[in-house]
C-alpha cells in the first residue's frame, strides 16, 4: 500500500467535482475508495478538459449518460493500490485511462467493438471520472505508460486517439492532399497524424488566428480563416480545382459538413470526428456524384498504444495544443476559460 494514499485517507475525504447536467458544477466530499476485485486505485496526476465535459455540464451528452457524475475521462495517473486478482498492473506504474466498461459478451464486444457494447458504461459519463485525486477503476481500462511520455501527454491520448481511430477507418497515401476543418485539439492532432502518415499537403480551416498559427507550426501547409476567405474556394484553389483526397471534419459546428462534401475530390474520403448535437442540412448529390467515402469515429479505441508510440517518437506533441494548466481546486476558472475560449486557450489540463 502506498504511504501517500494511507496518509491521505487519514486526513479524511477527498474533494470530487460533480455535475448534474443543469449547468451546475460543485465539489462534494468522497471517501478515497478501496479497489474492488479486478480494480486498481489510481492517484490522478493530469486530466484534460474535454469539450464533452462542457457539454455534459449543460446536459448534452451521449444517450447513456447517467447524472449526477464526477467529470473527467482524459486521465493520467499512478497506480497506488491493486484489488484482488489484478496481475497486469503494478503499484507505482504510471497509466492512462481508456474509460469504457463493457460486458465482453454481446455481439459488439465479441466483434472487438467494445466501445459499442450493448451495456456500455463510460467513465466520466455514467461512472465517476477523474476530477478528483483518487479513483478506482477496472484494471483493463488502464494502460501502462513509458517513462518518456509525460503526464500531460498521457492526458491527451484519448483526444488524439479519437482522431486517429476515425482516420484508421480510411486509407491514406503520401501523395494525398488533405483538409482539416477545425483547429481545436482534435484538428491539431489531426494535422500531426496526417503528417505522421506521410501526407504533406494539408490545409487547415478555422475561425481563430492563434489556433491556425498553431496548426501551421504543427505542419499545416496552408491555413484559412473562414471569416476572411471562403473555405471551399480556398481548398479548391489549394488543389488546383481538384479537391482534397481526405477531409477531416473536427469542428462539430457550422456548415463544415457541406464544406467537406463540396471540397472533396472525386472518390475522396471524409472523416467525421466532431459532435454536432443537432441536425445539419447537406446536399447528398455530392456523395453520389463523386462517390465519396464517409466514415465517423467517436472513440480512441484500438488506438491507445499507437498514440503512446507516436508521442514517444515525437510524431505527436502537445505543444500548441495544451495551452493552459490549472490546479484542480481552480476548476471553476479552468472550465470558464475553456467554455468562453479565453486567453487563447485550445486545451486545458487540470492537475490535482
Amino acid at each position: 500500500m502506498s504511504t501517500d494514499v494511507t496518509a491521505d485517507r487519514d486526513e479524511g475525504p477527498q474533494q470530487a467535482i460533480i455535475t448534474d447536467g443543469t449547468g451546475s458544477v460543485w465539489t462534494e466530499e468522497q471517501e478515497i475508495p478501496e479497489p474492488a476485485p479486478g480494480e486498481a486505485l489510481v492517484r490522478v496526476t493530469a486530466i484534460g478538459i474535454c469539450g464533452s465535459d462542457i457539454g455534459l455540464i449543460g446536459g448534452e451528452g451521449p444517450p447513456w449518460m447517467d447524472l449526477p457524475v464526477v467529470l473527467g475521462h482524459e486521465v493520467a495517473g499512478e497506480v497506488v493500490e491493486l484489488g484482488e486478482g489484478v496481475e497486469d498492473l503494478e503499484v507505482g506504474q504510471r497509466v492512462a485511462l481508456h474509460g469504457f466498461i463493457y460486458c465482453g459478451t454481446c455481439g459488439a464486444c465479441r466483434d472487438g467493438r467494445y466501445y459499442q457494447c450493448d451495456d456500455l458504461q463510460e467513465i466520466g459519463f455514467t461512472v465517476d471520472g477523474g476530477y478528483r485525486k483518487y479513483a478506482a477503476w477496472p484494471a483493463y481500462t488502464l494502460t501502462p505508460l513509458p517513462d518518456d511520455v509525460s503526464d500531460v501527454q498521457a492526458s491527451q491520448i484519448d483526444s488524439a486517439g479519437c482522431t486517429l481511430h476515425a482516420m484508421q477507418r480510411i486509407q491514406t497515401s503520401f501523395t494525398d492532399t488533405a483538409a482539416v476543418l477545425g483547429p481545436g485539439s482534435l484538428g491539431l492532432y489531426g494535422v500531426q497524424l496526417l503528417r505522421a502518415q506521410g501526407v504533406k499537403d494539408i490545409i487547415l480551416t478555422g475561425t481563430r488566428d492563434e489556433r491556425l498559427e498553431a496548426g501551421e507550426a504543427l505542419g499545416a501547409t496552408r491555413t484559412v480563416n473562414v471569416y476572411e476567405e471562403d473555405p471551399v474556394e480556398a481548398i479548391m484553389d489549394f488543389t488546383d480545382g481538384r479537391g482534397v483526397d481526405v477531409c477531416v471534419e473536427a469542428a462539430g459546428a457550422g456548415d463544415v459538413l457541406e464544406t467537406c462534401l463540396q471540397s472533396a475530390a472525386k472518390q475522396g474520403k471524409i472523416v467525421l470526428t466532431g459532435v454536432f448535437g443537432e441536425n445539419k442540412e447537406i446536399d447528398p448529390d455530392h456523395i453520389v456524384a463523386k462517390e465519396l467515402e464517409i466514415v465517423g469515429g467517436v472513440t480512441s479505441s484500438h488506438a491507445v498504444e499507437e498514440v503512446i508510440e507516436l508521442f514517444r517518437r515525437g510524431d505527436l506533441t502537445t505543444e500548441g495544443v495544451v495551452t493552459h494548466e490549472f490546479p484542480l481546486e481552480d476548476y471553476e476558472e479552468a472550465l470558464d476559460t475553456v467554455r468562453e475560449r479565453r486567453d487563447g486557450v485550445v486545451k486545458a489540463v487540470l492537475r490535482p
